[in-house]
């Protein structure tokens, strides 16, 4: 049985003015990080100050403006996040986003190089199943849980590399050059795809707070046995709420593999396996933190990229190691309430 738990469902950044926390923890990391560069021999605000302006500047049009690049790596870390935080808010601890978006870019690519329909009639069609696969995948470990009381980070993690396994015999195909997103700004890569993921995140927000349904799934994770007695479904809607999550992800890959990569690729080069997660957590499980936590993180992994790997001599694994602590800070006072409220009662 999935557990639930006030702090992780109903403290969102706006209602509560939690911003500060995000920030605190970022900050806390930096000055950890300073330990890190020091070693180098370089100036830790001048490494700093590289490896911001690499992932938020603007320095001419196109590709020689950073901070289009980095709402590009913001796009599928949106989604991500959306769907981490859609496991939360039923309860679960979902580590699954990673392969439901493998999910997601396989079955979008092998549609979209396979049908011969109209190239926007098979652009939608290989979007919705791209997010009715990622979906069904979600889905897995949720009804294990609600079920058979299977703990879903353990089914989660098995089956990232499983969803490689399922779809990248079929999925060899390029994209077609109609079938394409064309991107907003020449020279980059940052399509429509960007203003889906804001439209997703209006639409969570929408059904979450102010549908029935939605009011359903975060009862169903904050107090089941109150959602029961109130004559809910709280299995229901915890199976029905990890389907969404991998639905969310699943649409984040379909999106990649048509406006970034043209192809199947089982490692997506702007999010790590673990992203949805600390961009969830980042944003305090709330749509709109959310949106401002990708950006951020989206700037700092492109900032790692071409600042601090190409101007410093402080190795890359320096961002990748601020943004795991930061991701710690975060993540503590949260999993101590978390496995508080999963303790069995005495």
């Amino acid at each position: 049985m999935a557990v639930g738990t006030e702090g992780l469902a109903d403290r969102g950044l706006v209602a509560n003015g939690r911003f500060h926390q995000p920030l605190l923890a970022l900050a806390i990391s930096l000055l950890l990080g300073v330990l890190f560069i020091l070693p180098t021999g370089e100036n830790p605000l001048a490494v700093y100050g590289k490896w911001f302006v690499a992932g938020f500047s603007c320095r001419g049009a196109g590709s020689q403006c950073a901070i289009l690049t980095a709402l590009q790596y913001a796009t599928p870390l949106l989604l991500s996040g959306l769907a981490a935080m859609m496991a939360f808010r039923v309860g679960l601890f979902s580590i699954g986003q990673f392969g439901q978006m493998i999910m997601g870019a396989g079955v979008a690519t092998f549609l979209a190089g396979s049908l011969d329909w109209p190239p926007l009639v098979r652009g939608v069609t290989a979007v919705f199943c791209g997010m009715i696969a990622g979906g069904l995948w979600s889905a897995i470990p949720g009804f294990l849980r609600a079920y058979l009381g299977i703990h879903e980070v353990i089914t989660t993690i098995l089956l990232n590399p499983l969803a490689v396994a399922a779809v990248e015999p079929f999925s060899w195909q390029r994209i077609p050059p109609e079938m394409q997103l064309t991107p907003l700004v020449p020279t980059t890569k940052l399509t429509p795809s960007l203003f889906v993921a804001l439209l997703v995140a209006g639409l969570v927000y929408f059904y979450l707070w102010h549908r029935g349904s939605g009011f359903v799934l975060r009862m169903s994770g904050q107090a089941q046995n109150v959602a029961r007695y109130a004559g809910m479904h709280p299995r229901r809607a915890i199976v029905w709420g990890m389907a969404l999550s991998g639905a969310l992800a699943g649409l984040g890959g379909a999106l990649e593999v048509l406006g970034v990569h043209y192809r199947f690729v089982s490692n997506f080069s702007s999010i790590d396996q673990f992203d949805g997660i600390i961009v969830a957590l980042m944003g305090q499980l709330h749509p709109l933190g959310i949106a401002l936590s990708a950006l951020l993180l989206g700037g700092l992994r492109l900032g790692t990229l071409t600042g601090l790997q190409l101007e410093t001599a402080v190795p890359r694994e320096l961002g990748s190691a601020i943004i795991a602590l930061t991701m710690l800070f975060l993540a503590m006072p949260k999993l101590l309430v978390w496995f508080r409220a999963a303790a069995p009662e005495q």
